[in-house]
């Protein structure tokens, strides 16, 4: 293993004895767990850099220092383009930003190791410790004998700091795809905004969506601002309308009238229906994600009923009988549980409980919220005077409207 620190003073010589001195080697981080070194880069006097593929490259002599290629008069400069979209290891992956997966955490890579194998070269792990960068400052003459701290790369995901690279597909290892979205968002908060919304872009639209809503209020526009529109909308119309409220809320009003123009009629109209509601009343920190059964269904009526909508919201403990599915008029709330429980012939009726407490939608959100907590219950229901169902107030959003300010991006959300 070597150091590329070490190895970028190493020089390339061909058949001909004539030398350059080395300047940079690609990868194609596509090829494996551990990416192959593709390119030599060299410099000749005052010419351009100029490439060899590693196909060049005949030996590497380590004792002293030398790349051995074929013939230095076949390097050509790479064209611009091609040059921007190929991955360079002192140009962009040294102190670049590495997340190291197993940890759940962000950091820089100081140096980076490789290995020869075979006549071909890879990139085997980065040097997270600070002792790498004494030994890159002191030309490799300082920092040795310390404890090096290594990531093995196969743990490694690399970011440009470039959201256009993720939606061009570029190689990456997408391995934070496998992280819990309260994981991703965590991460998230710990880079910069430019790397946040690139790892946003790495990862399936429906996983960014469930990401998008659990990230700190702040921290939530500052990205979701530097995503393309169309991004924008595919995570807008997999988000809760309460979350898509919350998100547009914080946007300037330009900006939020065009999102929420551009979302279908059936996505829209229950924003608009939450953005009525001040952010301090209970409307305003409701969900209207909710499922609705109607009273005079039995037991077999109301599975065959909700099964489509089970799929949708993220909050299903309770179902919310009403008279009818539009008018919406409360009549009694009976749990998931107890339904899948009951008998086919069980009428919901008389399987709900019919002494319902509900919130008003202009009552205060703290006052709200503690009356969600004082009754221990996963959520409460939202009515209006005439008693129409508006939504409900889980206790996700009560234990957040009650935490100080400070600690409430830290909550855990579980049904909003």
């Amino acid at each position: 293993m070597v150091m590329f620190s070490e190895l970028r003073r190493f020089r390339v010589r061909d058949q001909d004895h004539h030398e350059a001195r080395l300047t940079d080697l690609a990868l194609d981080l596509s090829a494996a767990e551990y990416p192959r070194v593709t390119k030599v880069f060299f410099r000749r006097g005052v010419k351009r850099h100029l490439e060899l593929p590693w196909s060049a490259v005949k030996s590497i002599d380590w004792r002293l220092k030398r790349i051995n290629v074929t013939d230095l008069e076949a390097g050509q400069a790479a064209p611009h383009d091609a040059l921007q979209r190929t991955v360079l290891i002192d140009r962009d992956m040294m102190d670049a930003l590495i997340l190291d997966m197993p940890a759940r955490q962000s950091m820089r890579a100081n140096d980076l190791w490789l290995y020869e194998e075979g006549g071909a070269l890879f990139l085997r792990a980065a040097d997270i410790s600070p002792w790498a960068v004494l030994r890159r400052l002191g030309r490799g003459f300082l920092g040795h004998g310390v404890d090096r701290r290594l990531l093995d790369w196969r743990d490694v995901e690399f970011l440009r700091g470039d959201p256009q690279a993720a939606r061009d597909g570029r190689d990456y290892h997408r391995r934070v795809a496998l992280l819990h979205a309260a994981e991703i968002a965590h991460l998230l908060d710990a880079v910069p905004y430019l790397h946040a919304a690139e790892l946003l872009t790495l990862i399936p639209d429906p996983l960014a969506a469930d990401t998008l809503e659990v990230m700190a209020a702040d921290r939530q526009v500052q990205v979701f601002e530097e995503l393309p529109d169309d991004q924008q909308l595919r995570l807008l119309q997999l988000m809760a309308p309460n979350n898509v409220a919350d998100l547009l809320g914080r946007l300037g009003p330009d900006r939020a009238k065009q999102a929420l123009n551009a979302l279908p009629a059936n996505r829209r109209e229950p924003v608009i229906d939450l953005l009525r509601y001040p952010e301090d009343t209970a409307g305003g920190i409701m969900t209207n994600d909710v499922v609705m059964v109607r009273f005079d269904l039995d037991a077999a009526g109301a599975r065959e009923e909700v099964r489509d909508r089970l799929a949708d919201p993220d909050f299903v403990y309770y179902l919310y009988v009403v008279d009818d599915l539009q008018a919406r008029r409360l009549q009694g709330v009976l749990t998931l549980r107890d339904l899948l429980l009951a008998q086919d012939t069980d009428a919901v009726r008389d399987l709900m409980r019919k002494n319902v407490d509900t919130l008003d939608p202009l009552m205060s959100a703290s006052a709200a919220a503690r009356h969600v907590a004082d009754q221990h219950l996963a959520a409460l229901p939202v009515v209006s005077k005439d008693g129409r169902l508006l939504g409900a107030v889980t206790a996700d959003a009560a234990l957040l409207q009650l935490s100080p300010a400070s600690a409430a991006s830290d909550q855990p959300r579980v049904f909003t």
